[in-house]
């Protein structure tokens, strides 16, 4: 019989859902098991469009310096269309491939999925967490779910040899635990939860009976990962075409020169030879661009697909086992969305199973991950689904492209994600008009007042699983407002409070010039607690009145969840709800 070993957390799965779960897991301090079916050192998926909010994201997490530096990063989309005669492509319009001005990053960018992994697995290494590889599951029971750890997986470890051997696709090694010859050992592990990030085949997904909505598209794609030989002028910037020959095609520049490439493929998919596939592609790419010349050499990966547009029907199984990224949600790469929504479902995730395995709230608060989810996710297939119709074969508009992308910027780079269930609280948005109840907290200028140090209030909101409570006070120079202001930080030192702190960190920005002695009025604020000065332009860019203020209280996960106008029950009113969690 196999030992038996217990965690906090067994992730399957370690794409970039599966890492990013088990990097904020491990963040938080909770215990974490992440196993993945592959070698060491393959991929599975390749996506490598990292879009402006997981950018910020990143930073919250330490490691968007790094991604910025390696990645490539995309600020211009030029549109291509039939020229007049139709035998070959022509300029349509230049537009900015990011149209939101309320980011600190206004571009995507683009890495190869190793790259963007391995900063992943280099966090995570510092944390002590290793991925156990290869190894693939073969039995998951719930037990009673009052028990400690009733969740039991089974796992097997695969000969490594064996796998190489015979040649074992990913896919096909979860039928390997029934092969005594692949398997090295077994192992039980019992979990508190469990979280499947196992692709769009997830065998997670299918254990628990969790059925996939949506459909399969027609059409034939061709992907390819290769060095061009270009005289297209603008090959470094991302390029939509229209093909009077190839049909619709989507370029997208990559670190050291190199491009990826989407195709659509106008006959019939052929036999399974890889040759033949990446001959088909590359002809249809050499002889799409004319009259510019598109050499493909060095190709280091190339497929042929079709595209599936499918929601889970759920995400969870009794609030104990989870999916996460193509799990439970599939959809083209026209979008660019792939791997920004699985780590966002990753990060939405992991702080509330944290919070549930920590007891700092019920373990309802774990259904608001489908509730919050799952819109999201049937949202991005309709915006799939409106993207994929400007890729048909039918003559694109490179005004309808621009029109599209323009009302949906917002959306596809996550600045304009805003949730919408019990953790958030509706009311009092007239407080501050841009701080938009729900959606994540955007960037603001300030001056930090112990040291005059620059800083960027999003720089605040670290992934550390603690609430963020805000306060606005106004200008503290006028003397009902320092008098409201002080009754508000006195509340912090109540009673009523002090058992919150734990989970929420409280900062006061203020809209005084920082040369001012404001000791006499933050004299009984915890020196524990940040103070923020500033010039007061956001208060203006935020809409927040100097004569009134407003405290806002934003989840670890960077989302506004409450608007509170500033007096002495601000601060309580924001225990009440973190009580309530």
């Amino acid at each position: 019989m196999s030992e038996v070993t217990y965690t906090d957390v067994v992730v399957i799965g370690a794409g970039p859902a599966g890492l990013m779960t088990a990097l904020a897991l491990s963040r938080l301090g909770v215990g974490v098991r992440i196993v993945d079916r592959r070698l060491p050192g393959e991929v599975a998926g390749q996506a490598d469009g990292i879009q402006p909010r997981m950018t910020e994201i990143w930073d919250s997490f330490g490691i968007g310096e790094e991604l910025r530096r390696v990645g490539t990063h995309v600020h211009k989309t030029v549109i291509y269309k039939p020229n007049e005669n139709g035998t070959g492509i022509t300029k349509g319009a230049e537009t900015l491939n990011i149209a939101v001005s309320s980011t600190k990053y206004p571009f995507e960018v683009l890495a190869p999925i190793n790259v963007i992994e391995g900063i992943l697995l280099d966090a995570l290494r510092k944390h002590g967490v290793v991925i156990e590889q290869p190894i693939v599951p073969f039995d998951l029971t719930l037990h009673d779910t009052c028990d400690d750890f009733p969740v039991e997986i089974s796992l097997a470890r695969l000969k490594k040899d064996y796998i190489l051997s015979h040649d074992i696709s990913q896919t096909d090694r979860n039928n390997l635990p029934d092969n005594l010859d692949a398997v090295e050992t077994t192992q039980v592990l019992r979990a508190k939860y469990l979280v499947g990030c196992d692709g769009a085949r997830s065998w997670v997904r299918k254990r628990m009976n969790i059925l996939m909505e949506g459909d399969q598209t027609e059409p034939a794609w061709g992907v390819i990962d290769f060095m061009p030989v270009t005289d297209l002028p603008s090959c470094r910037a991302k390029n939509i075409i229209q093909s009077p020959t190839a049909g619709p095609m989507g370029y997208l520049p990559r670190p050291n020169g190199t491009a990826r490439m989407y195709v659509l493929l106008k006959d019939t998919l052929p036999s399974d030879s890889l040759s033949t596939d990446e001959q088909r592609i590359v002809q249809a790419i050499e002889s799409g661009f004319l009259p510019f010349k598109m050499k493909v050499i060095d190709v280091t990966w190339s497929s042929i697909y079709r595209v599936s547009q499918r929601v889970a029907d759920r995400f969870s199984y009794e609030n104990r086992v989870f999916i996460a990224g193509d799990a439970c949600h599939t959809h083209s790469a026209k979008g660019g969305q792939g791997a920004n929504a699985s780590m966002t479902d990753a990060c939405n995730l992991a702080w509330k199973l944290a919070y549930a395995v920590r007891g700092w709230a019920k373990p309802t608060l774990l259904s608001s991950y489908e509730d919050e989810r799952r819109p999201y996710s049937e949202a991005l297939i309709e915006f799939d689904k409106q993207i994929f119709k400007l890729f048909s074969p039918d003559s694109i508009s490179s005004e309808d492209y621009e029109e599209i992308w323009r009302l949906n910027n917002m959306f596809t780079t996550g600045i304009g994600l805003r949730y919408c269930s019990t953790l958030i609280v509706s009311g009092s948005q007239e407080l501050a008009p841009g701080l938009v109840i729900g959606e994540r907290f955007p960037p603001g200028a300030v001056v930090r007042q112990c040291d005059w140090n620059p800083v960027d209030l999003q720089e605040l909101m670290v992934y550390d699983g603690k609430f963020k409570l805000l306060l606005f006070p106004g200008d503290i120079g006028q003397p009902m407002v320092a008098q409201r202001f002080q009754e508000s930080v006195k509340a912090l030192v109540s009673d009523t409070i002090q058992d919150k702190l734990d989970v929420m960190e409280i900062i006061a920005v203020l809209n005084v010039p920082k040369e001012m002695d404001i000791h006499s009025v933050l004299c009984v604020l915890p020196v524990a607690h940040g103070k923020e000065d500033s010039t007061g332009e956001f208060y203006s860019e935020f809409g927040i009145s100097s004569e009134q203020g407003v405290a806002t209280l934003v989840r670890p996960d960077g989302h506004i969840c409450m608007l509170i106008p500033l007096d002495s029950s601000a601060v309580v009113e924001a225990g009440q709800f973190l009580g309530s969690l």
